[in-house]
């Protein structure tokens, strides 16, 4: 059975676990706190960072590298697209998600003070009390540091809104003419990866008005939760795993 290794509120593990989920795959969760990442994470990956999943013996790191990989080994439903065409967009769609809308949910969720209040206990709950303690002091100087390297974190918050409300216009432009997909008539990794990043988005204050106004990206999202979250009537082992943490 595949372990997956992730940071539960990261992006990038919820979309391994949503292609996970698709495929129906078996799988079980180590959870690993962001304290426990040199101690835990570097003896299994070099590169020191999450998801990365276990298989056979086999360490495959890097949500997109996960990606390819499952679609290779467990090709039902396919994610990447056959035709050349369509797979060039595909990658294109997950880069600007993966590198793009990524640092604009950061922004969102955790250098706004009232979002920041939310989500930073989300980051620590699995810590030790202590950490749990000084994160809400400690973790937003860190995050905004990291943002403004970046350089959205730079921009006037009223800049950053009108970005975004940019990208989901684009998002509404590929399901113009009533497509229910961003590529094709199936769920691709595009979807996955920009709902991926949507979803968080969507959970502070100004990203759910502004998808909420958008009728057409609510309605896709939905499509996506619907294809990608845990299934209730699955009973089998890896399910049951997926829900399960240490």
């Amino acid at each position: 059975m595949i372990t997956l290794y992730q940071f539960e509120i990261s992006p990038f593990c919820d979309k391994v676990r949503r292609i996970l989920n698709l495929k129906r795959v078996p799988y079980r969760i180590e959870e690993v706190p962001p304290s426990k990442t040199l101690s835990v994470v570097r003896k299994l990956n070099p590169a020191g960072k999450l998801p990365f999943l276990v298989e056979d013996g086999r360490v495959v790191a890097d949500s997109t590298d996960i990606a390819w990989y499952l679609d290779e080994r467990h090709p039902e439903p396919r994610l990447i697209p056959e035709d050349p065409y369509q797979r060039a967009l595909c990658h294109v769609l997950e880069d600007w998600a993966d590198e793009s809308l990524y640092f604009y949910e950061m922004r969102l969720r955790f250098t706004l003070p009232h979002n920041a209040r939310r989500f930073i206990p989300e980051l620590v709950k699995y810590e030790r009390p202590l950490v749990q303690k000084i994160a809400p002091l400690a973790m937003p100087i860190v995050l905004r540091r990291t943002v403004a390297s970046q350089g959205i974190g730079k921009k006037p918050l009223e800049v950053v809104l009108r970005d975004i409300e940019r990208h989901l216009e684009a998002i509404q432009g590929l399901l113009a003419g009533g497509n229910d997909w961003l590529l094709g008539d199936h769920i691709t990794l595009a979807d996955i990866s920009v709902f991926a990043q949507l979803f968080c988005i969507r959970a502070s204050d100004e990203g759910s008005r502004m998808v909420a106004a958008r009728p057409v990206v609510a309605d896709w999202m939905a499509r996506v939760e619907g294809s990608t979250g845990p299934r209730s009537d699955d009973h089998s082992p890896g399910q049951a795993a997926a829900m399960s943490r240490r």
